[in-house]
């Protein structure tokens, strides 16, 4: 996957997030966890038992339950058994965070997305973890599995004073998973180098391995790790279309070829600043759209460019290019009511798809022509 994302200029201001602000929801994220962890629902012990027991059941009535034989042949490996221990404990970890201290300190702008969608997916993993327990392979009595993390003496792992507390009944989903898989799609999204793209996807199935030959996962806990991860990036792009259509500005710095997903395309036209044929009163500039259009200024520098383009029966979109090249929008009920916030916010000066404009943005040029189509070569 390669990038047509251009450097940014010496007039380009890259915003990082508070560092003391993110640590501080990290904390929170935690204490989620915590409080839910020590309010466990009646039962819990043996629910989670029983969950488990239920899973291991589905596989092999399915016949794809593979992680007793991988388990036991793990166990007879010596120092290979050893470093799976030690990939268990520490490799999602380091990787996760390094993740999030590349994205902050190299791709600023592609960092609150990131952010957001780990968010999000820990939360729906931990309210999982609460209404569903489940207790991993090697805890279900019986069932024959080796716990080679809690054999070895695994340090930072089970049977370690360091996590001697830890819940260790949320198998369901693999959080081991959700987070190395977390780390692949974000990468992936802010355009990393392929080196490290590959590493992460090479770690993801790496993890896999381990998480099911060391007995603690079903493999099935693992698609509820991609599961959560993708409620985590359908959670944020939810959020931000809610933020659009209510007048939050949606910053755009990846080029098409990097999206997750192809977005809706509309048919533009040289008259998307004519006045509809059956437009009555234009619906007057509400607070939160002045806000979000006067907060991108702040953000971006002065002049903003900013051109009406009309999108249908959603109204219009009032795309803005910032003096450092981020573009953003502004949703808006018509074309009369985005030339009306225009002429509202100081700093913002009325622009049409020509070459500067296209020009002053910091995406790719394949983008760009796409987007501008034959005015850019003027």
């Amino acid at each position: 996957m390669t990038s047509t994302t251009r450097r940014a200029t010496g007039r380009q201001r890259s915003r990082h997030p508070r560092w003391w602000v993110e640590l501080l929801l990290g904390l929170a994220l935690f204490g989620v966890y915590a409080a839910l962890g020590a309010l466990p629902l009646p039962g819990h012990d043996r629910r989670a038992l029983v969950n488990g027991e239920s899973i291991l059941d589905l596989e092999a009535a399915l016949r794809v339950d593979f992680e007793k034989a991988v388990n036991h042949w793990l166990a007879d490996q010596g120092w290979l058994t050893v470093v799976a221990n030690y990939e268990y404990a520490f490799s999602y970890l380091a990787v996760t965070l390094a993740t999030l201290v590349w994205l902050y300190r190299r791709r600023p702008e592609h960092y609150g997305w990131g952010r957001d969608a780990f968010v999000v997916l820990n939360l729906v993993a931990i309210l999982c973890f609460w209404l569903y327990p489940v207790a991993p392979p090697r805890l279900l009595p019986d069932a024959g599995f080796v716990d080679t993390v809690r054999v070895g003496g695994t340090w930072g792992s089970w049977g370690s004073p360091m996590v001697e507390g830890a819940n260790q009944l949320a198998a369901m989903p693999s959080l081991h998973i959700g987070w190395a898989f977390w780390a692949s799609v974000a990468l992936a999204r802010a355009a990393a180098p392929r080196w490290a793209q590959t590493a992460s996807a090479a770690h993801v199935a790496v993890t896999f391995a381990v998480i099911v030959a060391t007995g603690n996962h079903y493999w099935l806990d693992a698609v509820g790790g991609v599961a959560v991860v993708w409620l985590g990036v359908v959670g944020v792009a939810a959020w931000s279309v809610v933020r659009s259509t209510h007048g939050g500005p949606v910053i755009w710095t990846a080029s098409e070829g990097r999206r997750l997903w192809r977005t809706r395309q509309y048919s533009y036209t040289d008259a998307v600043t004519e006045t509809a044929a059956d437009a009555t009163t234009p619906a007057p500039v509400k607070p939160a759209q002045l806000a979000a259009a006067r907060a991108f200024v702040a953000d971006h520098g002065k002049p903003v460019k900013a051109v009406v383009q009309r999108i249908g029966r959603a109204g219009a979109r009032v795309v803005l290019v910032g003096d450092d090249g981020a573009l953003g929008d502004v949703v808006v009920p018509s074309v009369e009511t985005g030339e009306a916030l225009i002429e509202a916010v100081d700093g913002v000066e009325s622009a049409e798809w020509d070459a500067e404009t296209v020009g002053a943005t910091v995406i790719g040029a394949e983008h760009r022509r796409r987007m501008a189509g034959p005015l850019a070569r003027r």
